[in-house]
């Protein structure tokens, strides 16, 4: 492998990513990845910090081998440098990402302009195979779904890497236009945040969950495309999943939940969520028509989708979208450890943590499954959600475009597309 500018990639270069990314300074999600085994908490100046818990935790062996050296075991070290947000960045530019960066991809960035496109040039020395164009532009269309549709359709565009439910009958009818489907862990969740009141009891937490009923939502703002989840955020696709009893809706019980917690006469919060992807808000609805039922008024602030993401880690109560993980293991470490970078509910609970770290360790699928189990009873009782459905995902290109795949968590392997003449 080597660097655009003709520099050898080298054990060093990895060192330094993996070391950026775990910095605090940078705020990337891997630290929730990759916490239960790299890292320790400490104290420095009176303030709770992290660091890399041992000074040989990465080991240049030579210049092409580095070895990990883990605080515990982990089976998902693959996984994690998957993981989109680790990027191999170059040392020598100091971390900083943008047109003409320096890299050791197919493609170089030529062009970014946020909320209007992004074109990449094909590298004619790429190490590897590939690529099969000369070059790849990312078009922002915008929101409005028969807007996207009528680009596709008039081929203005290639493809359009992600389709909302409401495009897939106008799209069956465009003949030069082919409709891919996955199944996957994306997902969406309506999370509170524990130290926020009235969502620091517990049982207010499960009686949000107990209102709702997670069949119906997924009827009603997906079609029936996903399955209902079960309010732990591991999916059935993922292989450590635990089957347990499903959390049926059960309005009596949430009202004493909420009787016991000190409401008997219910409560009012309000939701932040975002009115596109059309789904999103469908099952915010959804589930707030199914709260009024147990005393449960919620007040739904529809935010343009900029200005969601502004706050989506900070508002006391909102719906997020979640990307696939391929492991159940991993969104439960970006978004439920204690004190990592993601972790927009600010759930923290020693137990949670303890679990999980054991399970991130074992290898054996039907051992991790045993683990699973407990999460997932822990995070139906005590944690901060409720999960509604898990949702398939579609993409549709013109039949020209050849190697496409649509992928779970919607990548793009630009070194694999082809256009036919």
């Amino acid at each position: 492998m080597k660097w655009h500018n003709g520099r050898p990639f080298v054990a060093d270069d990895v060192i330094w990513n993996i070391q950026h990314a775990l910095d605090p300074a940078t705020g990337s999600s891997m630290i929730g990845l990759m916490k239960g085994y790299m890292l320790n908490d400490v104290t420095v100046n009176g303030e709770e910090t992290i660091e890399i818990w041992d000074a040989n935790a990465l080991e240049k062996v030579d210049d092409h081998t580095v070895r990990f050296n883990l605080k515990t075991p982990q089976l998902a070290v693959p996984e994690h440098l998957f993981h989109y947000p680790m990027h191999i960045l170059d040392p020598e530019e100091g971390g900083t990402f943008g047109v003409g960066s320096n890299g050791t991809g197919p493609f170089e960035l030529v062009e970014a302009d946020v909320g209007i496109k992004a074109t990449l040039n094909a590298r004619k020395d790429y190490w590897g195979e590939g690529p099969y164009l000369d070059v790849l532009q990312f078009i922002d269309l915008g929101s409005e779904g028969a807007a996207r549709v009528g680009a596709l359709a008039s081929k203005q565009v290639d493809g359009l890497r992600e389709v909302d439910l409401d495009s897939i009958d106008l799209l069956q009818r465009i003949p030069h236009v082919d409709i891919y489907e996955v199944a996957t862990a994306q997902t969406g969740v309506a999370r509170t945040q524990v130290d926020q009141e009235p969502f620091t009891d517990p049982r207010v937490r499960k009686a949000m969950r107990l209102a709702v009923d997670p069949k119906h939502v997924l009827e009603i703002a997906y079609r029936n495309r996903g399955l209902p989840a079960e309010h732990h955020h591991v999916c059935p696709i993922h292989p450590e999943y635990a089957e347990l009893p499903f959390m049926e809706r059960d309005v009596e019980a949430a009202k004493a939940l909420l009787a016991e917690a000190g409401h008997p006469d219910g409560i009012e919060v309000g939701i932040a969520c975002k009115p596109d992807p059309s789904w999103e808000l469908q099952a915010v609805q959804a589930m707030v028509d199914q709260w009024k039922d147990a005393g449960i008024k919620v007040n739904i602030d529809v935010m343009p989708a900029a200005s969601f993401w502004e706050v989506w880690d900070k508002v006391p109560f909102g719906f997020t979208e979640w990307t696939h993980r391929p492991l159940g293991v991993m969104v439960l470490a970006l978004a439920y450890r204690s004190g990592v970078p993601w972790n927009e509910s600010h759930y923290s609970n020693p137990e949670f943590d303890a679990l999980l770290t054991e399970a991130e360790g074992l290898a054996d699928v039907e051992a991790r499954r045993q683990k699973l189990a407990e999460i997932e009873a822990l995070m139906q009782e005590d944690g901060p959600i409720v999960q509604p459905l898990w949702r398939g995902v579609f993409a549709a290109f013109d039949k020209r475009v050849k190697g496409f795949r649509k992928h779970p968590t919607d990548y793009i392997f630009g070194e694999e597309l082809a256009i036919e003449p």
